[in-house]
């Protein structure tokens, strides 16, 4: 019950992460957004064995793979749509 108690919190976590810093942190085109910030904070602990950032990390795969699941994409993931603003020689890289 522990376990669950700490996980559950990682996640109350990661949803504070999204919703304070979701549009400023970047993703990687696979992983989305949830993805991204497991692996971030995968490295973040250093392979260290429990802590708020190890819940966090995967509180933030299981919601990757929820979205993978149920929709076939992650949230944040890149649709392959160029911002309208990207023109030119910008467009093109």
């Amino acid at each position: 019950m522990n376990a669950l108690m700490s996980i559950a919190l990682g996640g109350a976590a990661y949803g504070f992460i999204e919703k304070s810093f979701g549009a400023s942190i970047p993703t990687i085109p696979i992983l989305g957004r949830a993805g991204t910030i497991a692996i971030g904070m995968h490295f973040l602990n250093k392979g260290r064995g429990s802590g708020l950032i190890r819940d966090i990390g995967i509180a933030a795969a299981v919601i990757a793979g929820y979205q993978l699941g149920s929709t076939g994409k992650i949230s944040g993931e890149f649709d392959g749509d160029i911002a309208s603003q990207v023109s030119g020689i910008a467009a093109q890289v």
